[in-house]
């Protein structure tokens, strides 16, 4: 019998982390102000006054140029709240991906990803529980520097200037609650988490703090660029044979057929360059859906990629009424569509657009640019 600590430790991991957060959720932090110095970031309250687009454009800045590679091996050396630990990231994109966290010889949590299915580390078990099925992305890759323009814009990110770790340069970006908080928020007096960034487009360094201590701070140890990777690593054991439990955490999730296909609200011609690589239907009884509020959801996803790079283009049908404006999204005016919210972050970005009152398309973890290029692309089904 799994102790109900592992139960409830498994709960956080699949709200909180599912999609690639390092330390769980963040603790409870101050909204990002209403004003900036270039592009306000709208509130996303409920009030009878509609809130006002933000345009395109000034979404638009470019990102720091980086060369993103297929695979990569980082370790890191992790302080948090005074206690140590190690975390060792294998991942090959771009839906392949290994994250173990150690104390000594004691392997403490982990994260795997293959094609086939996510699964989480039960250290009480000493395996690994699989959580959900065609997952299809790798959990815990890091994209930082996609979003970093945008960021800027809407006054969520500074740049503090150039640090060095591993002999390689990187760029210093601080921002509000870390990455792993899962919603951007805007450096303040009380809290702020700076961010270095090098060319391979990977964090070197983090560091988190809050009233002026620091909370946790991350520094890597180790790189390998472009390593050959064993296939059989995204897939560890011994696997967790706890049926009811895995039934309990399991999203339905099965390789989409051509009667789900006939569902989809819109078609997208496949961007140059890129790959088709199928689709999968998702279904849950409630939570959030894409950072989009949504009590319970169903989701055709396409994947499209070109070498790292991944798109996940997803039609989300709600029960009830479907919340675009969740998280540190803002309204953004594109002509053709009625309804338009982006949502900025360091580990993915999302853009939503309303295609019914239950359902919306999403497009999720790409450079921003090119997330609204393909919603123009968008035509109907």
């Amino acid at each position: 019998m799994i102790p109900l600590s592992a139960i409830l430790g498994a709960l956080v991991l699949v709200v909180a982390r599912s999609t690639a957060g390092d330390d769980g959720a963040a603790p409870a932090t101050s909204a990002p102000p209403t004003t900036t110095t270039t592009a306000a970031a709208p509130t996303t309250s409920t009030t009878t006054a509609p809130v006002p687009g933000v345009p395109v454009d000034a979404l638009l800045a470019p990102p720091p140029e980086v060369d993103l590679p297929q695979s990569y091996r980082i370790t890191y050396e992790v302080v948090e709240n005074g206690l140590a630990r190690t975390e060792e990231w294998t991942v090959r994109r771009p839906y392949e991906s290994l994250v173990v966290s150690r104390r000594g010889e004691l392997v403490i949590s982990g994260t795997s990803t293959s094609r086939r299915r996510l699964q989480q580390y039960l250290s009480d078990e000493e395996g690994w529980l699989p959580i959900q099925p065609e997952l299809h992305r790798a959990a815990y890759d890091q994209h930082p520097a996609a979003a970093v323009g945008a960021m800027q814009s809407l006054g969520l990110v500074e740049v503090q200037g150039e640090q060095e770790h591993l002999g390689r340069a990187c760029t210093v970006y601080r921002t509000g609650q870390p990455p792993s908080g899962g919603v951007a928020t805007a450096p303040g007096d009380g809290e702020h988490t700076d961010v270095c960034i090098d060319a391979a487009g990977l964090v070197l360094h983090e560091r988190w703090e809050i009233g002026g201590a620091v909370v946790v701070e991350r520094t890597a140890t180790a790189l390998e660029l472009d390593p050959e990777i064993d296939g059989t690593s995204f897939e560890p054991g011994p696997v967790v044979e706890e049926e009811a439990l895995s039934r309990l955490f399991t999203t339905i999730a099965v390789e989409a057929d051509e009667e789900t296909m006939a569902r989809l609200e819109t078609s997208l011609p496949v961007p140059p360059g890129y790959v088709d690589d199928g689709a999968v239907f998702r279904a849950t009884g409630g939570g959030p859906s894409g950072g989009a509020s949504a009590p319970g959801s169903a989701e055709i996803v396409r994947f499209y990629s070109s070498g790292p790079a991944l798109l996940e283009v997803a039609e989300v049908f709600v029960d009830g009424d479907a919340e675009l404006g969740a998280g540190a999204a803002v309204p953004v005016d594109i002509d053709g569509f009625g309804e338009v919210w982006f949502e900025p972050g360091f580990r993915s970005s999302s853009l939503r657009a309303r295609t019914g009152d239950s359902s919306y398309v999403d497009l999720r973890h790409h450079d921003v640019a090119f997330l609204f290029d393909v919603l123009r692309s968008l035509e109907p089904a």
